[in-house]
């Protein structure tokens, strides 16, 4: 069975400064791997350097440059075996979407057909696509596995339901190149991330609210589950040139992480020594909080997470500091 040491070229990694990228970067480097970055700007990588790693694209703009460039494309597949799609356009970490949401469809959709028409001629053994557990919207159901029927227009937290629509959308593209192109492709869905030192599920409005003792609606049962960056970077690197992962979607996520809202704001009023007080509400529709199957993942590549509540739990208290040492006085 072929595995990431049968990479006889370079990784492409697109979106390599990024939350995921740059730790994936990281590991295939250690791993002796030759990485070529597809990047806008240096991010978390700033300062890495390595005979074996190189950038194409830093100083562009997200609308015009990266993937959205058919030329600085072709130029970043050339030479390479596997590429690992992480890049994503929209407005960046804030999620509010402030550019037109055309615009931002149009990056993504026009970048992603850019790479797999580049992917297919070059003769691109693996592409690996990063996309989300909001293609699936709001479910009625507890476990939503890979076979569910995905309803993003649903969705109502960040980054909104558009953002689900695009991811659907190029998964979609992904696998058509799968099927018709014969190109081999790899989805993993992602549940919310986290690392030993950041929280993507808590945001700064939530922690400043809080800190101010202001009053929060929380909806009872609702909450989130997680999953750390490094156990999303191990299952990409399992799915890597593993023909069991070629024209799979996978799930995930670590139901072993979740977090009610309300156990979510008791931390958060516990973090910031507030008075707040929380609302509780029902929600109206009955809809559970949505938790992915990992099943499916752990049976066909071997993975298993092994971060549990209390690594999010000192992430969430980290993020909180930090958000409260740089908020205004």
């Amino acid at each position: 069975m072929m595995t990431i040491r049968d990479i006889k070229r370079k990784a492409l990694v697109t979106g390599g400064g990024g939350f995921i990228g740059s730790r994936l970067v990281q590991a295939l480097l250690r791993e002796g791997c030759r990485v070529r970055v597809l990047e806008v700007q240096y991010g978390r990588l700033k300062g890495v350097t390595d005979n074996n790693l190189e950038f194409v694209g830093i100083g562009e703009g997200g609308l015009r440059g990266g993937m959205v460039d058919k030329e600085m494309v072709q130029q970043a597949v050339k030479d390479v075996d596997v590429i690992y799609h992480l890049a994503v356009n929209w407005d960046g970490v804030t999620w509010m979407h402030l550019s037109p949401m055309a615009d931002l469809l149009d990056a993504n959709i026009r970048g992603i057909l850019n790479l797999l028409e580049a992917a297919k001629s070059e003769g691109v053994k693996h592409f690996l696509f990063s996309s989300s557990c909001a293609v699936y919207g709001k479910a009625r159901t507890l476990a939503v596995d890979e076979e569910t029927v995905c309803k993003p227009e649903l969705w109502d937290g960040d980054p909104g339901p558009a953002y689900g629509i695009m991811k659907l959308a190029t998964e979609k593209l992904c696998l058509m190149y799968n099927y018709h192109h014969g190109l081999p492709v790899t989805v993993f869905r992602l549940d919310v991330l986290f690392n030993d030192e950041e929280a993507q599920l808590l945001g700064k409005k939530d922690v400043e609210e809080v800190a101010r003792g202001e009053a929060v609606e929380v909806t009872e049962g609702d909450g989130q589950a997680s999953i750390h960056v490094d156990e999303v970077v191990q299952a990409f690197l399992l799915a890597t040139l593993n023909k069991d992962a070629y024209g799979q979607v996978f799930n995930l996520s670590n139901p072993e992480t979740f977090v009610s809202d309300r156990e979510l704001y008791e931390l958060l009023i516990q973090l910031t020594g507030s008075k707040s007080k929380m609302n509780l509400t029902v929600n109206p529709m009955s809809i559970n909080p949505m938790l992915a199957s990992t099943e499916k993942v752990r049976r066909v590549l071997g993975w298993a997470p092994h971060k549990a509540k209390p690594d999010l739990r000192k992430a969430i208290a980290q993020t909180t500091q930090t958000i409260l040492a740089h908020s205004e006085p």
